[in-house]
């Protein structure tokens, strides 16, 4: 296995980086800590989830408990439900926290929150490129 990583990643459309980041060898974990998606997370990915309530002082003991070097971000629907669930992963002590969004508006909100990077752009290829080259990590070739 790669480097460990942490996502949080919500969506349908989310979904696609978890893929991306599993195809590369990274070892994946979802943080769930939002009920409206933990059936959906559980089918998706039983064995790569992080269940943790959604209270920041849970979130934050027990991803420091399991030592992550780097968090991925997807932007959840609220900003600041993204924003508080970043406070939680930096204060955790990871070690880099990459917000991926659609929306430049927000990105010093996460920066504030304590975001090393957010990375914004429509084009999800883009979005995927730019993080794995500040993980340094190749994709495997085709």
């Amino acid at each position: 296995m790669g480097h460990k990583l942490l996502m949080v990643a919500c969506s349908d459309a989310d979904r696609w980086f978890v893929d991306r980041a599993l195809a590369v060898g990274l070892d994946v974990r979802l943080l769930v800590c939002f009920e409206d998606v933990q059936h959906k997370m559980r089918a998706w990915y039983p064995d790569r989830l992080l269940v943790v309530p959604a209270h920041k002082a849970s979130v934050t003991a027990a991803v420091r408990a399991e030592g992550f070097g780097a968090a991925l971000v997807c932007e959840l629907g609220d900003p600041i439900r993204t924003a508080l669930v970043v406070q939680a992963l930096r204060d955790a002590s990871v070690s880099r926290v990459v917000v991926l969004s659609r929306h430049p508006a927000r990105a010093q909100l996460y920066m504030r929150s304590g975001a090393h990077d957010v990375l914004c752009a429509d084009d999800r290829e883009h979005l995927w490129a730019a993080f794995l080259n500040g993980m340094s990590v190749q994709e495997p070739a085709s």
